[in-house]
């Protein structure tokens, strides 16, 4: 399988200039959108450039499953301006693909959602959750309630932690747990070339969990453990298995765990802002986020043996509109169905974490599926669109947002870090989206 991905990314080389530029961009009108309203999005990308907040993104809208507005904004690295076939570290927005994976095996019944993940990785039995002593000095380890699921994987409700969500959340629990993290090694879902993600799976599973399994919404290290589990189920290396049922299918060209030699040219370079005008191209050899230091930019691309589930895919804001088109037409896109109608629902539109809130991208009110925050109402700060919209990020600043009502996809592609302060700029282009409306 290895060999025949490396001949067929020479194929997409030789082809994927021509097919960007062969990407059907129609007449917002064509589809219920105002060019004119659309145009406020060249002012506002336009601003945040000459303000030195970003280098520079890409910009995708598309309703009714075309795309009627795609642009590129500023540079992708120094002296090389933004491309639409820009390849971007899409971080997070990884994690809606593994969750897919997943759903694939759930379909081909090797799997249920109320397995225990135990019964694919053994290190997940007998676990023990933290809990601080009443005095507050020191913990005990009691006993899980029940064994972690498939399905508390997929909705982050798992007990399992991000080690840099330390710098945000404070309580004495969390920062116990993230220290016996440090401990052993457990990374971040970044690059460890000295290992397999296998490895730290079964690492990080005898370590303690923050909470009961299914109790506490908490986002971290779950997608990893399912890029693992993918392993385990089908027999194939992760990335081999997204390759052949989600990338190849859906024609993902420019998708990648690591990037071909010939194609490292077109991977953006990741910028630091302080949002005041201060904006510097990050150093290659090392680029860190607080505590979370990720891999160096070349061998994030190339090193091919870490396969994360949660933050290692490269892709494009072209590459991510074929993902999010085929969950809005229900699992399928030109004429290849990757899901059923009835998983893809249970994916988008099924909230599974009960009264929980999904708040560490959003608002209260915002649920979780199986690998998307679901919209469930419009009465909070964080309005993307209509209830039921689905949508998610990455920590180099790329997000998209997905509306059903309006069949409508946004997807902005920066390489900006912190993370954080993209949030009022995301929050202005989903208005400036939504506001085109015009049917």
């Amino acid at each position: 399988m290895k060999v025949k991905r490396l001949m067929l990314a020479g194929f997409l080389t030789a082809i994927s200039h021509i097919a960007n530029a062969e990407i059907e961009i129609v007449s917002p009108e064509s589809v219920g959108l105002s060019s004119q309203r659309l145009q406020n999005l060249d002012a506002l990308m336009q601003s945040h450039i000459d303000e030195k907040k970003i280098a520079g993104a890409n910009v995708l809208i598309a309703r009714k499953g075309k795309i009627a507005y795609f642009k590129s904004f500023g540079l992708a690295d120094e002296n090389k301006p933004m491309q639409k076939d820009s390849l971007i570290r899409i971080m997070s927005m990884s994690k809606p693909i593994t969750s897919t994976a997943v759903m694939i095996l759930y379909e081909q019944g090797k799997l249920l959602l109320s397995d225990p993940v135990s019964k694919y990785i053994p290190e997940f039995k007998n676990q023990k959750v933290l809990e601080m002593n009443p005095n507050g000095k020191g913990y005990k380890l009691v006993p899980v309630k029940r064994e972690v699921t498939i399905r508390d994987l997929l909705t982050h409700k798992s007990g399992i932690l991000y080690s840099f969500l330390g710098n945000y959340y404070h309580e004495p629990e969390r920062q116990a747990v993230l220290d016996l993290y440090k401990q052993a090694g457990i990374s971040d879902g970044t690059c460890r070339p000295d290992e397999t993600i296998g490895d730290m799976v079964k690492r990080l599973a005898r370590l303690p969990l923050f909470k009961q399994p299914g109790e506490v919404w908490d986002y971290g290290l779950s997608n990893d453990v399912l890029g693992y589990l993918i392993e385990v189920v089908s027999g194939m290396r992760f990335d081999d298995f997204v390759y052949k049922n989600i990338f190849e299918p859906l024609k993902m060209k420019d998708s990648y765990y690591y990037v071909p030699s010939e194609k490292q040219a077109r991977i953006a370079a990741v910028w630091k802002t302080d949002w005041q005008g201060n904006l510097t191209r990050t150093d290659d050899k090392l680029i860190i986020d607080g505590n979370l230091a990720l891999c160096p930019a070349d061998a994030y691309a190339t090193s091919g043996k870490y396969l994360t589930g949660g933050v290692n895919v490269i892709s494009t804001a072209y590459d991510y509109f074929r993902f999010a088109q085929m969950f809005l037409n229900g699992g399928e896109l030109d004429g290849v169905r990757l899901l059923s109608r009835k998983t893809v629902e249970l994916m988008t539109a099924t909230n599974h974490i009960g009264t929980s809130d999904a708040v560490f991208l959003h608002d209260h009110n915002w649920k979780f599926g199986l690998g998307f925050a679901i919209e469930q109402d419009r009465g909070h700060d964080v309005d993307s669109g209509d209830v039921g919209t689905f949508e998610w990020a990455g920590l180099y600043s790329t997000r998209f947002s997905v509306d059903p009502k309006e069949q409508k996809i946004t997807i902005f592609m920066s390489q900006t870090t912190p993370f954080g302060f993209h949030f009022g700029l995301w929050d202005k282009l989903l208005v400036q989206s939504s506001s085109a409306i015009n049917d």
